[in-house]
């Protein structure tokens, strides 16, 4: 575990985890540009407090600070049965439903609701029904996907989704693009995390499938 942090701070000094992440960005030179500096600070400082494991203190904060966490369900955790083979990894996960994480940053970005994981924690702005609600089922998979990346990637995807949320979005290509790529790492955290929705909701049977299988984040 602690190797792979290391392995990450070298990628992030180096600036590759930035660049490898661009074949499907926006391809505007000069949004790139403006995000590389500031992503480039945040993710060295990101990878750094890696090292000292920041990430799972943070579930143990978010266990004294609120008391509505639960564990993902049967139900919610067979979900992921033929996507990853990290259930028992996912069984630490913990969610937070109206969690004042989630509700903060709504009102800081003017949503009516909002969802985000954090570390291994995933927070929803509010109660959510993925038994019932395909919309929230697909929400709850998305936020998983986020707490797999800290996983095999630390902290690092943080500022990586930052940046795509402001410059290169979810989209992904679709389908075809799935059946074409090869690199689960070509994609930003967000688009990763669409696509693992898309993993769950279909057979398609392609590289991709595998690279999520596999960890590589």
């Amino acid at each position: 575990m602690l190797q792979r942090r290391f392995i990450h701070l070298f990628n992030v000094l180096s600036g590759r985890e930035f660049y490898r992440r661009n074949k499907h960005n926006s391809k505007r030179l000069w949004k790139r540009g403006f995000v590389f500096l500031p992503w480039y600070l945040i993710g060295v400082v990101f990878a750094v407090l890696d090292l000292f494991f920041l990430g799972y203190l943070t579930q143990a904060i978010m266990q004294i600070t609120q008391r509505n966490g639960r564990k993902l369900t049967t139900q919610e955790l067979e979900l992921f049965s033929t996507l990853t083979d990290d259930t028992s990894y996912l069984k630490t996960v913990r969610v937070y439903e109206k969690s004042w994480v989630a509700k903060f940053g709504a009102w800081m970005n003017r949503r009516n609701s909002l969802g985000l994981g954090l570390a291994n924690t995933v927070h929803f702005s509010r109660e959510i029904d993925s038994a019932k609600s395909p919309s929230d089922c697909r929400w709850l998979v998305h936020e998983v996907a986020h707490t797999l990346q800290f996983k095999y990637r630390g902290l690092i995807y943080i500022p990586e989704c930052l940046a795509a949320q402001q410059f290169s979005g979810y989209t992904f290509g679709g389908k075809q693009t799935l059946k074409l790529a090869k690199k689960l790492r070509a994609f930003n955290p967000e688009q990763q995390a669409d696509i693992f929705v898309v993993m769950q909701l279909s057979n398609l049977e392609s590289a991709i499938r595998e690279e999520v299988k596999k960890g590589n984040w």
